[in-house]
Parts: structure tokens; sequence; C-alpha cells
């Protein structure tokens, strides 16, 4: 009874060690089997482009103060307005005499060319490629005795190109560039015109 009991024990552990074995088999197959997935970091240039705060001129803010010492040494402080209806004329009036009624001609992206060589709109304004500069053409330049000349000079001023955005630094300022000339700033043809000056101004309080 002992022997066969024994024999059938080990006939039933042989039957396990062989089950696992297999077992294991299946499980190395498994393994084998299985794709090798690498990780990858893909690595795509960033093209999307943060929109910038900005306004066209006169609109929502008239009063600027000085931010670059030509307008603080030349023109002072600045107020900006709409003489009677969008799209019609805009005064600008500088608080050392120097008015100017100018009318909208045109918006073009910052980053396009000005006509001064080398330069587009926002190398000319300091400011920001991102935003859109306002053209306008000058209708009146009428200059105070105290001013004694106008943003170009002797010879009047002929166009402006205006940008009014939120800078780097979280603050509304305002651009504005004086050119002379019989062409506007940033014709594709013909003469360019003469950069005067640039001012810069950030919003009054």
């Amino acid at each position: 009874m002992s022997k066969w009991f024994n024999a059938r024990s080990n006939v039933a552990l042989a039957a396990v060690l062989i089950a696992a074995a297999l077992g294991g088999c299946d499980r190395g197959d498994q393994t084998d089997s299985t794709p090798t997935v690498r990780p990858q970091t893909v690595v795509e240039p960033e093209t999307r482009v943060d929109p910038v705060p900005q306004e066209e001129p006169g609109v929502v803010r008239q009063a600027w103060r000085t931010a670059n010492d030509a307008a603080r040494n030349t023109v002072g402080n600045l107020r900006v307005s709409i003489e009677s209806v969008r799209g019609g004329p805009v005064v600008f009036a500088f608080a050392n005499g120097v008015t100017i009624r100018a009318q909208p001609t045109d918006v073009v992206p910052s980053d396009t060319r000005s006509g001064v060589p080398g330069k587009s709109f926002a190398g000319v304004l300091i400011g920001d490629p991102r935003v859109d500069t306002h053209i306008y053409h000058v209708l009146d330049e009428n200059v105070s005795q105290s001013a004694g000349h106008g943003l170009c000079g002797q010879p009047h001023t002929t166009y402006l190109a205006v940008s009014e955005f939120v800078d780097n630094a979280g603050r509304w300022v305002f651009k504005v560039a004086a050119f002379q000339g019989s062409g506007p700033p940033g014709a594709p043809s013909g003469e360019d015109p003469q950069l005067c000056t640039a001012f810069a101004y950030t919003a009054a309080p």
C-alpha cells in the first residue's frame, strides 16, 4: 500500500512540475513575442503667436505722457482724439503747441517694411512686430510760436505711423513716428518718405 501511494504521489508531483515548466515556457514565449516599443520624444517647433492687446488710436485712451527723450525734450505730453467720427480725422495735440490733424489711410502689420532702409515699422517705432501700425496722412500741422517748428522741423510733417498696444511690462504704450515726403511710409513703390523722429508715450493715469 505504501509503495502504491508513493508511486502515485511521484506521478502527481511530476505532473505538477511539467505543468509549471510549460507555463513558464508560455510566459517566456509571450514575453519574447511582445514587440518592443521605445519611448520617443516628439519635438515640434512652437508656431503659436500670443496675441497682444492693442487699440485703434484715439478711440479708448486720449491722454499720454512722455516715455522717451525725443518726446520729453521736444514735444511733451500728448492728447489724441477723434475729431468727429471713426474713420475721419484724428487730432494729435502735443503739449509744446504742435497740433496735427491727420486722416487715417491704412493699417499694416508692424513687421512690414516702413520705407526706412533696413527697418520695419516695429523697428522705427521700437514697438512690437505682432501689432498693427496705423498710417495717417497729415491734413494740417499747426505750430504755435512757443513750439517754433513742427515734428519734422521747418518742412511740414506729411505722414504719421502710430501703434497703441500693451508692452512687455503690461503698460499701455503709444508709439508715433513722423515722416516727411510725398509718399506714405511702407509704399511698395515710389519715393520713400524721410523719417523725422519717433516718440514714445505711456498711458496717463
